[in-house]
């Protein structure tokens, strides 16, 4: 990673349960701004990692590292503020909501058709099949997944977990 821009550094991040069995043995790495992705068997410990960086849970030790700044004692709402958006893997459905409301929910502003295009084509789907479905079950688990990605990518999020 020589010349890179180290975007997330993890040092010597550990996390146990309150049972003190730990998850997080001890992670030291530095991510640039490419795409990165994390991959092991179930328990291996990549949701705990997750909560970690988006601050749903706080390290038993070590430090994080967001873009300089060191984010390991900052809440899930300063973390937000830099740009961090953390995605459910089963995402919270809301009955009425329709992908438009969550899209401007996410951006703070109403947003133009245009925007609103731009958005959901950036994921793959089709503005006019998709703006104005209920957030319900008229979506499939990967239009869901994309849409929370639009979400993240609304707010103009600087890392998306």
């Amino acid at each position: 990673m020589k010349g890179a821009i180290i975007l997330l550094e993890f040092q010597d991040v550990k996390w146990q349960l309150q049972s003190g069995e730990p998850i997080i043995k001890g992670i030291s790495c530095k991510l640039d701004s490419r795409l990165t992705v994390i991959t092991g068997p179930n328990g291996g410990g990549k949701t705990s990692l997750a909560k970690l960086i988006a601050g749903v849970e706080k390290p038993t030790s070590g430090r994080i590292i967001l873009d300089g700044t060191d984010i390991t004692d900052m809440d899930i709402t300063g973390r937000a503020k830099l740009g961090v958006a953390y995605a459910f893997q089963q995402p919270v459905r809301f009955k009425g909501l329709t992908v438009r409301d969550l899209l401007e929910l996410a951006a703070g502003n109403a947003l133009g058709h245009n925007e609103l295009c731009a958005l959901l084509g950036k994921v793959g789907l089709c503005a006019e099949e998709y703006i104005d479905r209920e957030m319900s079950s008229a979506l499939s688990g990967g239009s869901k997944a994309y849409r929370d990605s639009d979400g993240s990518r609304a707010k103009r999020k600087a890392f998306g977990i």
